[in-house]
C-alpha cells in the first residue's frame, strides 16, 4: 500500500547495513526478487541506490553481464579466510571485469601475489572514465614494480589511491593526473619503491582536496638521509586534516619541515627503533598546527613490543615505537618527548594501561630499572591525575615506592590523585603505596590514593 517514493526511502535507508561497509557492497538483489513492483522501485533509481555489480575472482562476469542492468562494476577480492591469496583460477574472471573499463567504478584487492600482479598490470593500462576508489595490498616480495602508466593516466574520478607493499616508483609522476584525490594511503613501502622527502612534498602539493595521507615504510632506508636546509618553501596542504606515518625519525622530520597543514586535526607516527631519536621539527609542525593543540589528556599504552602515547581528549596525537628489546620501550619515549616538553604542558590527566591481551613482557621482571618510571613520569609537570590500569600497577608502584624527599616533590609534582585500578590492594603494592603517600605528605604535596574498576 505503501507509495513508490516511500518505498525508494525505505530501500535507500537500508543500504546502510553493515555488510556494505566491509564488503563495497549492499544487498540491493534481495529487494528485487520480492515483487516485480520492488524490482521495478529499485532499478528505476540505480543512482539514489548506488547500485553496483561486485565481481570476485569467484565470479563468472559474463554470467553477471547477462542478468544485471549495466550498473558500474566493482572488482574486489577479500580473502576468506584473510591469509588465502588471488590465485591464478580466479585471474581470468578478474581480467574480464577489468576490460568493462567503462563501468569500473572500484578496485580493491588484497593479498595478491606477484605473479597475479604481472598479468593484471597490462590490463590496468586502459584509460577508468568512471573509477572512484583503487586499492592493491601484497605481502608478496615478487610483486612487479608498478608503471607510470597505471590507469592509463585517466581516472577523473577517483577520489581514494592505495597502494600496500607495492612498489611504485614513478608515483610522483602518476599522482601528477589524479587532482581530485581525496585519500592517500602509501603503505609498507619496499626499498624499490623509495620516494624521497622532497619529492613526496612536492608531489602532494598538487592535491588541494587531499584530506586523509599515510605514508609508511616497509623497512629503514639502506642509504642515510640527509638533512634539509632549515629554512624551505613549504608545499601547502590546505585540505589536508589526517596524517598517518610510520618509518624513521629522520624521513619525518625531513618531510614536515617541509609541508604545510592548517587544518590538520589528527596526526599519528610510528617510529622504527633508534638508539638515539633527534626531531626538534616535530614540534614546529605542531606548534603551526592550530587544530593539534592543546593537548589536556595522555594515554601512554604499551601493546606487546611497541608502546605508544596518545595526546588529546580524542585521538589527535598518537606516537609510537616498536622496540625489540623492551626495556627501551619506556627510555625511547622519554628521549622524544623530553625534547618536546611543551606538547605535555597542558596535560592534567594521564593514564597508563597495556592494551587487552597484550600486557608488556616486562610487566612482573624484578631486573626492570623502575628509574625508567620516574624519568618519564618527571615529563608531566601539569598532571593533576594519573590512572594506571590493573596490569601496571604493580611495576608503577615500584617505582613509586622509591620516592622520597626532594624526589617526590620533582616527580608529577601537582600530583593530587593516584587511580589504580583493582579492587583488591596486594600486599606488596599496599605498601609501596603506603610509602609512596608518606613521602608526598612529608613533601607538602599530600596525594589520595583511590581504587577504581575499569
Amino acid at each position: 500500500m505503501l507509495p513508490d517514493n516511500v518505498l525508494l526511502e525505505i530501500f535507500y535507508f537500508y543500504r546502510d547495513d553493515p555488510f556494505y561497509d566491509i564488503y563495497f557492497r549492499w544487498r540491493w538483489k534481495t529487494l528485487t526478487q520480492v515483487c516485480r513492483r520492488w524490482r521495478h522501485v529499485v532499478f528505476g533509481s540505480p543512482r539514489r541506490l548506488d547500485l553496483r555489480i561486485v565481481c570476485t575472482n569467484r565470479t563468472p562476469i559474463s554470467r553477471l553481464l547477462d542478468i544485471w542492468p549495466p550498473f558500474p562494476i566493482i572488482v574486489f577480492h577479500l580473502p576468506i579466510p584473510r591469509c588465502s591469496a588471488v590465485g591464478e583460477g580466479g585471474v581470468e574472471n578478474i581480467i574480464a571485469a577489468l576490460k568493462c573499463c567503462d563501468r569500473i567504478s572500484g578496485i580493491h584487492m588484497y593479498n595478491v601475489r606477484g605473479p597475479v600482479l604481472e598479468n593484471l598490470v597490462p590490463v590496468l593500462h586502459e584509460p577508468l572514465p568512471v573509477l572512484t576508489h583503487f586499492s592493491l595490498k601484497s605481502h608478496d616480495d615478487s610483486v612487479p614494480v608498478l608503471p607510470e602508466t597505471l590507469l592509463g593516466g585517466f581516472a577523473p574520478r577517483l577520489q581514494s589511491f592505495v597502494l600496500d607493499g607495492i612498489p611504485f616508483p614513478t608515483f610522483p609522476k602518476f599522482i601528477l593526473r589524479f587532482t581530485h584525490i581525496v585519500l592517500l594511503h602509501l603503505l609498507e613501502i619496499p626499498s624499490s619503491g623509495y620516494i624521497s622527502p622532497e619529492v613526496m612534498a612536492t608531489c602532494l602539493a598538487a592535491l588541494p582536496n587531499l584530506k586523509y595521507l599515510s605514508i609508511g615504510f616497509r623497512s629503514p632506508p639502506s642509504r642515510l638521509l640527509e638533512s634539509s636546509p632549515p629554512h624551505l618553501t613549504r608545499a601547502a596542504l590546505p585540505g589536508l586534516s589526517c596524517l598517518a606515518f610510520s618509518g624513521v625519525s629522520e624521513y619525518f622530520e625531513d618531510f614536515v619541515a617541509r609541508i604545510e597543514t592548517p587544518h590538520l586535526t589528527c596526526l599519528n607516527i610510528g617510529f622504527f627503533m633508534d638508539l638515539i631519536f633527534d626531531i626538534p621539527r616535530l614540534c614546529n609542525f605542531i606548534d603551526r598546527t592550530e587544530g593539534l593543540k592543546p593537548f589536556d589528556q595522555a594515554r601512554i599504552q604499551f601493546s606487546g613490543q611497541e608502546i605508544e602515547i596518545v595526546l588529546g581528549s580524542s585521538t589527535q596525537f598518537k606516537l609510537g615505537i616498536r622496540c625489540e628489546r623492551p626495556d627501551w620501550q619506556l627510555s625511547s619515549m622519554t628521549q622524544i618527548f623530553d625534547q618536546q616538553l611543551a606538547l605535555l604542558h597542558h596535560v592534567e590527566r594521564l593514564e597508563i594501561c597495556e592494551l587487552p591481551g597484550r600486557i608488556p613482557e616486562w610487566r612482573d621482571d624484578p631486573d626492570m630499572d623502575p628509574s625508567q618510571w620516574l624519568e618519564l613520569f618527571r615529563l608531566f609537570v601539569t598532571a593533576q591525575g594519573l590512572h594506571v590500569s590493573e596490569g601496571l600497577v604493580s611495576p608503577v608502584a615500584r617505582a613509586l615506592q622509591d620516592l622520597t624527599g626532594k624526589m617526590a616533590a620533582e616527580v608529577v609534582p601537582v600530583l593530587q590523585t593516584l587511580f589504580l585500578e583493582g579492587l583488591q590492594p596486594s600486599g606488596p603494592v599496599d605498601e609501596a603505596m603506603k610509602s609512596f603517600a608518606t613521602a608526598r605528605k612529608l613533601s607538602h604535596q599530600p596525594v589520595v590514593i583511590q581504587r577504581w574498576e575499569r
